[in-house]
């Protein structure tokens, strides 16, 4: 009959690559991305998909979806911004 095989100890990874808080120089580095883009730039990002849905959600008659999607869409963009601390507006304030 077949024989049972057995079982090898895995190797876990090392954390000595990761940090467990990022740093000011990826911070800076973090706003700095942000701040290629513009804020109407933004606002564009966070409109256009939210209208677009939700004419969508309008032609085809589903009107349940017309009010939760915009209450998910403004919860995730609202974590985000939360998580990663404000960056889009915070370079706004610092100028």
């Amino acid at each position: 009959m077949a024989k049972s095989k057995k079982q090898q100890e895995k190797k876990r990874p090392s954390n000595q690559g990761r940090k467990a808080t990022p740093g000011t120089k990826d911070q800076e580095v973090r706003i700095r991305v942000f701040d290629r883009i513009p804020l109407w730039g933004w606002i564009l990002i966070f409109l256009v998909p939210l209208i677009a849905s939700e004419l969508m959600f309008y032609r085809v008659g589903r009107w349940p979806s017309m009010i939760i999607f915009p209450l998910a869409w403004i919860g995730f963009w609202a974590a985000m911004m939360q998580r990663s601390g404000w960056p889009i507006l915070k370079k706004r304030k610092d100028k």
